[in-house]
């Protein structure tokens, strides 16, 4: 008996020790990564790309995408791939979830862990790698440049693009007056490392044509993804009292500079059928030009002649507001859409042309025709114009058109004295270069 116990005993070690190789090879995973991308330096906010195809003996479970931070013992990033089922793994799926544009500056590591399906594991991947530098934000050619004075109602028009380093959070845009208090205000969330002020929504939202006579700060500041911030443009505004003067740009000096064939037209000309010019005054009850429902500047006091106060005077005109009726008149006694013209209508004149681009909205193009837009781009004075192409006379086209202004007289019922000239395009084309014309029939 004693002796059959100690074989027994015998016996049993042995199975133990021949056991022990086969727990150690189960808790390894035979597994490779192949055509990974690896970090090395990063700056501080910039992108990477995951890719990478793992490759194991056996099926595989799970595979983990991970960026291990030394300092604190944590995972500031990780990405499970569940369910793989696979002997190979792209690690490319995780590239939209692991982003390092969010690690702040540092060192750490960038590893790969497999798990197999029997919860074998084992680490194919860990490379070190380090986040360093600030990012840099600023702005080109940034509008306006320098303090400026407007005169009260006058259109203006920022402009500049942000450039920065690391995507931009946010831009916004700011109008305080003397007290402080915020007048306009405007935040964008580009999401790209650029963004053009021009003609953008934040430029709409400045209502400088809006403003009191008084003394504003007008800043712009952006903001990236990292949390820093720039005033990219921080200027004082002044806005003056405005005379009855018409404001430059919006009908213009009757200065010659532009007294050259590139507004000519030489081809054949053609009046659409059932056009007819208008070369006198919009009536006071043609609802295109006088009814909040119809033309888009006639709800505001500021931008149309609407018989009420504007703060220091009465609105006699305004370019955009006469185009904005003048092309629903054509487009409604062509049989078309006035819609389509609400459309594109809304901002300044260049803002106009360049919205229908956008929208497609009506055929655009450099040559003058009957029963186009005619638009000008900004001048030296920070006004664009717009007028409307009624004839072409010896290949010269005249156009109808109002300017803003304002006076001390209220619009009267007849409006016989609201701001309206019927002229050749180069009566108010000085110091203009022409943007393009908008075919509206």
């Amino acid at each position: 008996m004693k002796r059959k116990s100690k074989f027994s005993g015998f016996i049993l070690m042995m199975l133990l020790v021949l056991a022990i190789p086969t727990a150690v090879n189960a808790a390894t995973l035979k597994a490779s990564i192949s055509g990974a991308t690896k970090p090395a330096t990063l700056k501080k906010g910039a992108s990477f790309i995951v890719k990478g195809k793992v490759t194991a003996k056996t099926k595989l479970k799970e595979v983990r995408v991970l960026v291990y931070n030394p300092v604190t013992k944590k995972f500031p990033i990780r990405y499970e791939i569940k369910n793989v089922n696979s002997k190979t793994c792209d690690i490319s799926v995780a590239d939209p979830y692991v982003v390092f544009g969010n690690l702040p500056v540092g060192t750490y590591y960038y590893r790969v862990f497999c798990v197999g399906q029997n919860g074998n594991t084992k680490r194919v991947l860990n490379k070190k790698f380090t986040v360093v530098g600030n990012g840099q934000i600023k702005i080109v050619n940034p509008r306006p440049s320098t303090n400026i004075a407007l005169s009260r109602g006058a259109s203006y028009a920022i402009s500049g693009t942000i450039k920065s380093t690391y995507k931009l959070a946010s831009v916004s845009a700011l109008i305080t007056n003397a007290s402080g208090k915020t007048v306009y205000s405007a935040t964008v969330k580009p999401q790209k490392t650029s963004y053009n002020l021009k003609n953008s929504a934040l430029d709409a939202k400045m209502l400088f044509n809006k403003l009191a006579v008084g003394t504003y700060k007008f800043k712009v500041t952006a903001k990236d993804a990292q949390g820093k911030t720039a005033n990219v443009i921080y200027r004082t505004i002044t806005i003056k009292k405005a005379t009855t003067s018409t404001t430059p740009g919006s009908t213009g000096s009757n200065t010659t500079d532009n007294n050259g064939s590139y507004l000519n037209t030489t081809g054949t000309v053609t009046v659409p059928a059932g056009f007819v010019a208008r070369t006198g005054r919009p009536a006071a009850s043609n609802k295109y030009f006088y009814n909040k429902n119809y033309n888009i500047y006639y709800k505001y006091n500021s931008l149309a002649p609407t018989g009420k106060s504007s703060g220091g005077g009465y609105v006699l005109g305004n370019c955009t507001w006469y185009a904005c009726g003048r092309a629903m008149e054509i487009v409604a006694k062509a049989g078309g859409n006035i819609t389509k013209v609400q459309a594109i209508f809304g901002g300044d004149p260049v803002g106009i042309y360049n919205t229908n681009v956008a929208l497609k909205k009506f055929k655009y193009g450099k040559q003058p025709k009957v029963g186009a837009l005619a638009v000008f781009n900004y001048g030296s004075d920070g006004n664009a114009h717009i007028a409307v192409v009624e004839k072409i006379i010896n290949g010269v086209p005249y156009v109808s058109e109002s300017g803003f202004t304002i006076g001390s007289t209220k619009p009267n019922s007849a409006r016989s004295n609201i701001i309206f000239k019927y002229q050749s395009i180069y009566n108010w084309a000085g110091g203009r270069s022409l943007r393009g014309y908008i075919y509206l029939v």
